[in-house]
């Protein structure tokens, strides 16, 4: 294991921002990652968790040490009558081990398909995608505390999970290190999701998708490929731009407002939000309402921020959530961009678009 001094991470991050770590390693063990852990104990530097680096947006160099966590490995825990439990590294790539699921036909994570990141990413963000969430096929994790070294143990409750968000994410960023996650496969997935309400659009919705190529009763197989079909049809490809795929999170408004906001954007589509839990801070003022989840691609397409360019900076031509770069672009033009879209759909409907990418 080495430890790289003054090194650019712009190959580690997706948005390919040319910037610099002080220090900079990546651990393929618990014992290198405990390695590191005595370092920063004695050294006191700042830390910066890496996965697969698809959700950050570096403003400037970083003056302390990046941790590229390449911690592999997937095995079989337990299994009962209904689930198979597997251990897996919190460096493994999601969409690989979506694919070595799909292929085991085991069922569970089939819509989260060609979802950048690593498992560990996954976890701390709480993905989602067509109806399916991690979090229903999370059963627990373990993690390094930076600060004391320890090994520790959290189910689920412990990660409280929120949409597209965890402890991991909020009060524990840098703190802790996840080293492996376990997650729970249905062995005989009988039925697969297909109920994620889509306004009819020329992506289609899953299951226009599905119909296209397949007959019922679909298959994991099927869901995946139906999944990883549409994506590549209105996502941009890291190979062609530096993105970090969808910017914003789709905000979450009161049935009240989504009834104001429907009458001046025609056919706004939204979705049922009883899986989801709040934190009471954030909607103390609408106590006892009911809540939606509405499309903020939908939002910033009305207008007219979808293909929409300003310098270096602008939104992939299919996908108005979607923002992209050139290459040339640094972080700060991208916040600048990603600021004015946000300001735009607060002053024409009121809502409040929240970053999913963490901006360090």
């Amino acid at each position: 294991m080495t430890i790289y001094k003054n090194v650019s991470i712009k190959k580690y991050n997706t948005f390919q921002i040319d910037v610099k770590a002080k220090e900079f390693v990546e651990v393929t063990t618990i014992e290198e990652l405990y390695e590191i852990l005595e370092h920063i104990n004695k050294t006191k530097e700042k830390v910066f968790v890496l996965g697969g680096g698809s959700n950050v947006l570096f403003l400037k160099d970083f003056d302390g040490i990046v941790i590229r966590v390449e911690i592999k490995g997937i095995e079989k825990e337990r299994e009962d009558t209904d689930y198979l439990y597997y251990r897996i590294g919190s460096g493994e790539n999601w969409h690989e081990l979506v694919m070595r699921t799909v292929q085991e036909n085991l069922g569970g994570i089939e819509n989260m398909a060609l979802i950048p990141g690593t498992v560990g990413g996954a976890v701390a963000q709480n993905i989602a995608a067509y109806g399916e969430n991690i979090s229903e096929v999370f059963e627990s994790l373990h993690a390094y505390e930076v600060s004391t070294k320890e090994m520790k143990f959290f189910n689920f409750e412990d990660c409280q999970f929120e949409y597209r968000n965890s402890i991991f994410k909020r009060e524990y960023k840098n703190k802790y290190i996840i080293t492996d996650v376990t997650l729970k496969f249905k062995k005989k997935p009988d039925k697969i999701e297909t109920s994620y309400h889509e306004r009819k659009s020329r992506y289609g919705s899953l299951e226009d998708e599905l119909k296209s190529f397949a007959k019922e009763p679909y298959t994991v197989r099927d869901a995946a490929l139906a999944v990883i079909n549409i994506r590549n049809r209105k996502l941009p490809s890291i190979e062609d731009y530096g993105t970090a795929g969808s910017f914003f999170e789709n905000p979450i408004v009161s049935a009240k407002k989504f009834k104001e906001l429907e009458k001046i954007v025609p056919e706004l589509q939204h979705y049922p939000v009883e899986k989801l839990v709040y934190t009471k801070e954030d909607w103390s003022d609408v106590k006892g309402e009911e809540y939606v989840k509405i499309p903020a691609a939908r939002l910033l397409e009305e207008l007219g921020w979808k293909g929409k360019w300003e310098g270096n900076v602008g939104t992939y031509k299919n996908h108005a959530l979607c923002v992209v770069t050139n290459w040339k672009a640094n972080g700060q033009e991208v916040l600048d961009f990603t600021n004015k879209m946000k300001q735009s759909v607060l002053d024409a409907y009121g809502v409040e678009l929240r970053s999913e990418v963490n901006i360090v």
